[in-house]
């Protein structure tokens, strides 16, 4: 690669409005030196590289031009992308080929050519794609010091490459790499279904049943958290968000009379979902969800309810397991704790007191 570190010099000391004399100044050479240098009649020596680098603020690597040739594969990568979104393989191997003899030792482009290969192979059943899938996926491990992306580790590398085996009939070696790899459960799901459909459905019932319980989890963290999101960027969709979870939580119970952790995990939605509503001047909504929270949260702690069996799927399992929310120990510190506690508009905050005078006086509060 051709190192322009004259351009370089002469580009790093316009952006920084420099003259030739005052950088000469800056690092203690003389002006005829830092012309040389731009000109290309010279080149600094190593300890002088170090010190332009610290007053540009860069690495010496960025100075010397190095910088330009990650840009370079930055892009092939991306072209790789683009070829792969537009379903054109054969440009995308192409250039990951191209890549590979360029680059043989770089991560990025060991991984995105690996990534191709398994796409094609899942695309085409091709065994040979699978095989050099892998292959490139062992190759990039060693490289993993250069990755940058905290989503790419040795763990998840291999958990493509155990999937990949499991898609081409290898499943018992598939299954070895998964379970070596479950950190935290994240493979249930795909060893669950695995002896599923090697019908050993013993087996498959442990995995399937954790993993169902991270889903319901999962789903209900997720929107509750898209929920708060779009109240917090003022935007509406907050509602139907809020609709779509308290219809969720109205379909996973398997008894709609029974008291379930759903009711403490509706009385908390209710609650947090009021104070928004009230927060918009939607008080007439505000008030029947607010009156709900207190309703779902008082049923709740006269008779609490953790277990998963109460819960659609699970309604047979006799594994012992909680439903935890985080949110306090019971459903009415829940929501005075948190959703009300967390109302910063004045208005809403009067408006629940108000509504909690009532309560009071109605009975139903302390």
């Amino acid at each position: 690669m051709k190192i322009k570190i004259a351009d370089n010099i002469r580009t790093l000391r316009k952006q920084h409005t420099l003259t030739q004399e005052q950088l000469a100044e800056a690092l203690g050479v003389t002006v005829s030196a830092v012309y040389k240098w731009e000109a290309g009649h010279s080149v600094p020596e190593v300890k002088m590289l170090v010190e332009l680098a610290d007053l540009f603020e860069i690495s010496v690597d960025t100075l010397l031009g190095y910088g330009r040739q990650n840009n370079n594969i930055k892009d092939r990568i991306n072209r790789i992308e683009q070829y792969i979104l537009e379903r054109d393989f054969e440009e995308a191997l192409l250039e990951a080929n191209k890549n590979l003899q360029k680059y043989p030792n770089n991560f990025d482009v060991v991984y995105t050519a690996a990534n191709v290969y398994m796409i094609i192979f899942y695309e085409k059943k091709d065994e040979n794609a699978m095989q050099k899938a892998i292959e490139l996926f062992y190759r990039a491990i060693p490289l993993l010091y250069q990755n940058e992306k905290s989503s790419i580790n040795k763990t998840s590398i291999m958990n493509l490459i155990g999937n990949l085996y499991i898609s081409a009939g290898q499943k018992e070696k598939g299954l070895e790499i998964l379970k070596e790899n479950n950190i935290c459960g994240i493979n249930n799901d795909n060893i669950g279904l695995t002896y599923a459909m090697m019908k050993q459905p013993d087996i498959a019932k442990p995995y399937l049943y954790q993993s169902g319980v991270a889903v319901l989890n999962s789903t209900i963290r997720t929107m509750f958290g898209m929920m708060l999101m779009y109240a917090e960027q003022k935007n509406e969709l907050f509602i139907e968000v809020g609709v779509w979870l308290e219809k969720y939580l109205d379909i996973i119970v398997v008894e709609k009379q029974k008291v379930t952790f759903a009711d403490k995990l509706k009385a908390i939605l209710f609650a947090q979902f009021g104070v928004m509503l009230a927060d918009i001047g939607k008080y007439d909504e505000a008030e029947k969800y607010i009156t709900e929270a207190y309703e779902y949260a008082l049923k709740f702690d006269a008779a609490p309810s953790y277990s998963p069996q109460d819960i659609i799927f699970f309604e047979n399992e006799e594994s012992f397991a909680l439903l935890l929310d985080g949110m306090g120990e019971t459903a009415l510190e829940a929501i005075e704790g948190f959703a009300f506690a967390e109302a910063k508009n004045k208005a809403t905050q009067d408006f629940i007191q108000a509504k909690r005078e009532v309560l009071k006086n109605e009975g139903l509060l302390k």
